[in-house]
């Protein structure tokens, strides 16, 4: 019999006469994408701004995406055979949906890092740069936040320009302890607490 060499093949291949179960190999083909989703989706991810920054959490997101699919479409094939032809059951049809289960109850039940609970790094960060006029801080960590670059506004505001802005737009976040940001652009603000405000601007040509 040929050695099936990709998981393409493994999911396509007729079950044998006697159905085997899902087993090992299909909830490592589970777990592993599950975790993947999971720290992408509270930041425990490479910085864009390292030596991982190949690994763009975008592709790998969809990437993982796709495995699950298609481990999911061989999960059911391979649970339909068991149950529908050899009328027999197997413990290892549970793992894996199991697993899918409890990372989304995770996600529901945990929420991310706000802004707010990292507001007081950002705060030490902004202070820092009104102290000494002119400097300027690029490619941040802060949690699980990635800051492309900052700008100083004088007198009082600090901006600070996430990596996820694109184009024209700018997001990201100000400190302006005197009230609402003058901004820059087509700017506008919310308020979230205190001296810190979420924000949108669109350069103007």
């Amino acid at each position: 019999m040929r050695k099936l060499r990709s998981l393409g093949e493994w999911v396509a291949a007729d079950p044998p006469a006697s159905s085997k179960p899902p087993g090992p190999i299909l909830l490592a083909f589970t777990v592993v994408p599950v975790l993947v989703l999971l720290c992408v989706h509270y930041g425990w991810w490479p910085s864009p701004f390292g030596d991982f920054r190949w690994l763009d959490p975008l592709l790998v997101s969809a990437a993982a995406l796709f495995i699950l699919a298609v481990v999911g479409l061989a999960w059911a094939i391979r649970t339909l055979y068991v149950l529908g032809q050899d009328r027999c059951w197997s413990w290892w049809i549970l793992p894996a949906p199991i697993v899918v289960v409890g990372a989304v109850a995770v996600v529901m039940l945990v929420p991310q890092v706000s802004f707010l609970d990292k507001s007081g790094e950002f705060e030490t960060v902004a202070l820092g740069l009104l102290e000494n006029p002119g400097r300027v801080a690029e490619q941040l960590e802060i949690g699980p936040f990635d800051i492309r670059r900052t700008r100083v506004v004088p007198p009082d505001e600090v901006y600070f320009i996430d990596n996820d802005s694109m184009f024209a737009t700018s997001r990201g976040w100000v400190y302006s302890p005197a009230g609402t940001p003058s901004g820059f652009g087509a700017f506008s603000a919310t308020h979230l607490s205190g001296p810190w405000y979420a924000f949108t601007a669109v350069r103007r040509d």
